[in-house]
């Protein structure tokens, strides 16, 4: 398979990423690496990884999980190989960027729950503003459930708490396998989340209905959500990659989502970069 995207990514949408924190990229991904993210989802969903958050309830179907490109080869090429890399560079000053993790969002047909507003940055062992998110959609997603962001939230120099309500613990009962640790957030001191949907109006909030070969790409540290719904024709998967630049350091936080330090067995300090661990955090 090709690794040369589809088309160049513009001096217009590197502008926006840099003034919006988010940009959707139109058709720049090559089918193949859609079809091979495609069945990498499909094959680690009958055989989930030991990260994987599952709620399987009716009509209510929805499978997260945690750097699945560890435990599938296929989704290891697509975020080496697929050009998904290239679109961070180039939104990212031509700088040399790093594989960092990566996540498969799987929300299965009929119901549709929320993502809830959050940041990223809480959730994980990193601290910088050269960790960029690369949103790889296999499936059409309309805009009424599609990611939207808080336009230039990436900007306001805040970093805020993880969201309290989650369809994970609102259906403890119906959960598989979580990898999620929520007895973490009891010694956060960070301000919350603001109650966006209680004031959407008060806010700037960008969304795109997108389709195969898109990809939404948004800064870590901005504030985002997906709408409940229905899925009425399939699913709605997504592979999401993020990757740094050398620039972006560790940090010890409160976290819930696991390290893939710790998942090798790698011992860090605080302020140590992604390149001292080149096997790990390969360069992309």
């Amino acid at each position: 398979m090709s690794n040369i995207l589809l088309r160049a990514v513009t001096a217009e949408e590197k502008a926006l990423f840099k003034q919006d924190g988010v940009v959707c990229l139109r058709q720049i991904i090559a089918p193949e690496w859609v079809d091979a993210a495609r069945d990498g989802i499909e094959e680690l969903r009958t055989a989930p990884g030991p990260y994987a958050s599952i709620v399987d309830k009716g009509e209510l179907l929805l499978y997260v999980d945690q750097m699945p490109s560890v435990f599938n080869e296929k989704l290891r090429r697509v975020a080496l190989e697929s050009g998904t890399a290239a679109i961070a560079r180039a939104l990212h000053d031509d700088v040399e960027m790093r594989w960092v993790f990566d996540q498969i969002f799987y929300k299965g047909k009929g119901i549709v729950a929320e993502t809830p507003w959050h940041q990223d940055t809480p959730y994980g062992c990193f601290d910088g503003m050269g960790l960029i998110r690369v949103w790889m959609p296999v499936d059409h997603v309309p805009r009424e459930t599609t990611i939207e962001v808080v336009r230039g939230s990436h900007l306001w120099n805040v970093e805020y708490g993880t969201t309290e309500a989650t369809v994970f613990e609102e259906n403890k009962d119906h959960t598989k396998n979580s990898g999620f640790d929520y007895t973490a957030r009891a010694t956060e001191v960070n301000p919350p989340v603001p109650n966006i949907e209680a004031s959407r109006g008060s806010f700037d909030i960008i969304g795109h209905a997108v389709e195969p070969g898109d990809v939404v790409v948004f800064n870590y540290h901005v504030l985002h959500h997906a709408a409940a719904g229905e899925n009425r024709a399939d699913a709605r998967r997504a592979f999401a990659v993020i990757y740094g630049d050398d620039k972006v350091s560790f940090r010890k936080r409160p976290n819930m989502v696991p390290s893939v330090l710790e998942h090798f067995g790698k011992a860090w300090k605080e302020g140590q970069r992604f390149s001292d661990f080149p096997d790990i955090f390969p360069v992309a």
